[in-house]
């Protein structure tokens, strides 16, 4: 074979080359992003609330991108403690301007949501157990606040939706840890 022959060969099977890295990259990220996409409806279906539980993991791109039920616990667990967070200084805030019973014993049972949330996270990779069982106490936390603002017949929407939030969090935690 003379030398342009050779570099004909060699260019094309260079182009060839490129060619089958072109096509068959998008695919592995798609099979991989498939593989993550059912690992996060594996566990929503059996949440309470499963179209918010997509909505809420799928926020996150490292849950979309999560291969392992491990790492979408660490996730889900990272999403509630901040979640949990906010509610709680929103509620604290609201306590400043409106010091009413029903809404001091809300910002106590959202410490307890916080702190249950953050332990079911410290506790991943020493107890699954215990993290489990703090990820589902949480949620019970979020009722008693629901439940003392029912007791003085107290309706704050604004505090009622973070409840729901938090006891979505806690359903998807405790779904997670349960299955690993």
């Amino acid at each position: 074979m003379d030398f342009q022959g050779h570099v004909l060969v060699v260019t094309l099977t260079f182009y060839f080359y490129l060619l089958f890295l072109f096509f068959h990259s998008p695919l592995q990220t798609n099979a991989s992003s498939s593989s993550s996409t059912k690992l996060i409806e594996s566990v929503c279906k059996n949440t309470i609330d499963n179209a918010n539980c997509l909505k809420a993991l799928e926020s996150d791109p490292r849950a979309v991108k999560a291969s392992r039920l491990k790492d979408l616990a660490k996730i889900a667990l990272e999403l509630a403690v901040a979640n949990a967070t906010e509610s709680k200084a929103y509620i604290d805030a609201l306590l400043t301007k409106n010091h009413t019973e029903p809404i001091k014993q809300c910002s106590f049972w959202f410490e307890a949501v916080v702190g249950s949330f953050r332990s079911a996270l410290r506790e991943l990779d020493e107890d699954v157990l215990t993290a489990n069982y703090d990820s589902k106490i949480a949620g019970d936390d979020a009722d008693s606040c629901e439940n003392a603002l029912a007791l003085r017949k107290v309706q704050i929407p604004s505090i009622s939706t973070r409840n729901n939030y938090a006891k979505l969090y806690s359903s998807i935690a405790f779904e997670i840890t349960n299955l690993l």
